[in-house]
């Protein structure tokens, strides 16, 4: 179709993507990774960084690449089909937005130490489950000392480094926490898919000046765009993740028979396929036009909640019918629709669930807010 038509230099990504993932992708690759301490492969992580994708949002004098949003995207539809759990969102995209709008000797260090692939980075922002956006938060820094708490904190592992948003006394502030310092405390969790999350308390920590990355309206600017950055991205690894398990789910039905004849040869069964075939192109160009939208400046508009919720929405459709089609091993952890699934509801989850993003189109609609 015309509109899945990518420019160049996003054909050149891709093209540097499916080729990389075919050996450093897929459901062997996270299945060999996902218990390890980290939850995904540092090489690989390395790797990703030699290719430019690490660094993609950052600055060229920071050694990123400066490409964009709209060069990234391919590369999360593509790790989204390779089931890569590499942490592309929280890093590249989450964190490379913020420091790529810090300042300071702290925020250049963690810029270059992640364009050049020796560290992942990750945002400390969530305070309550559910809900979208930015809140307003709990977690307070004054007088150097951060107290409070957060959750969901994506990405996490022990040589992680962490950025946390919080209250400061002039607005919202953004600051590099160093996770071995007095008073940070961490319950680390298996999500669904079995790699990491945390909660995480701050229980007055020292901050120094110099940790601060970016404060004020300029902090909550930063915020917003990180936020719709990432909603975007992983919308576009989700429409990928459904891509795949569509293409699984397919083959499974051109081999598997039933009264002496293939699945895909039923017709209702082929007309099921075809629909969400058509589910999973819509999704596609919602998170493009999600896109536009939001590197246009429409960061608080309908489009950016649209394409999170027609996502999410489509992977779980997808995971549920594949589910039927596979029988009852597909609900197995061996089995690699399993798998699928199980990505699919801890992305569907992450940063807004398709409900709370529904609620919050609705309500950018009636605010006029534009697209």
């Amino acid at each position: 179709m015309g509109w899945r038509t990518d420019d160049e230099l996003q054909q050149m990504l891709r093209d540097s993507a499916i080729a990389f993932l075919g050996d450093a992708g897929g459901p062997g690759h996270f299945r060999a990774v996902r218990a390890s301490e980290t939850g995904f492969d540092a090489d690989t992580w390395r790797r990703m960084a030699e290719l430019g994708w690490t660094g993609m949002l950052l600055p060229e004098s920071l050694g990123g690449a400066e490409l964009g949003l709209s060069a990234a995207l391919p590369l999360a539809e593509e790790l989204g089909r390779a089931l890569s759990p590499e942490p592309f969102v929280a890093s590249a995209i989450l964190a490379g937005t913020l420091l790529a709008r810090g300042a300071g000797p702290v925020a250049a260090a963690l810029a270059t130490g992640l364009a050049q692939g020796h560290q992942s980075v990750t945002l400390a922002w969530q305070e309550r489950r559910g809900g979208v956006g930015i809140p307003a938060f709990g977690t307070r820094l004054a007088a150097g000392r951060l107290q409070g708490a957060k959750v969901h904190v994506p990405a996490w592992h022990p040589g992680s480094a962490l950025l946390v948003a919080a209250q400061g006394d002039d607005g919202p502030v953004v600051v590099a926490v160093d996770p071995s310092a007095s008073g940070v405390t961490f319950v680390v969790a298996r999500a669904t898919d079995g790699t990491l999350t945390a909660d995480i308390v701050f229980d007055d920590v020292h901050v120094s000046a110099d940790a601060v990355i970016v404060e004020g309206d300029a902090a909550r600017v930063a915020l917003e765009h990180a936020i719709a950055r990432g909603t975007v991205a992983l919308s576009a690894q989700l429409e990928g993740l459904a891509k795949a398990l569509w293409h699984e789910t397919l083959a499974y039905m051109q081999q598997r028979a039933q009264f002496d004849s293939a699945l895909s040869e039923f017709q209702a069964l082929r007309h099921r396929m075809v629909d969400l075939y058509s589910q999973i192109e819509l999704a596609a160009a919602s998170w493009r036009k999600a896109a536009r939208c939001a590197e246009e400046g429409g960061l608080r508009g309908p489009a950016v909640h649209a394409a999170k919720a027609r996502c999410s929405r489509v992977a779980q459709e997808m995971g549920r019918w594949a589910i039927q089609y596979h029988g009852a091993f597909g609900y197995t952890d061996e089995a690699d629709v399993g798998l699928y699934v199980h990505c699919a509801l801890r992305w569907s989850s992450w940063l807004g669930s398709a409900s709370a993003h529904r609620r919050a189109a609705l309500m950018a609609h009636r605010d006029g807010k534009g697209a």
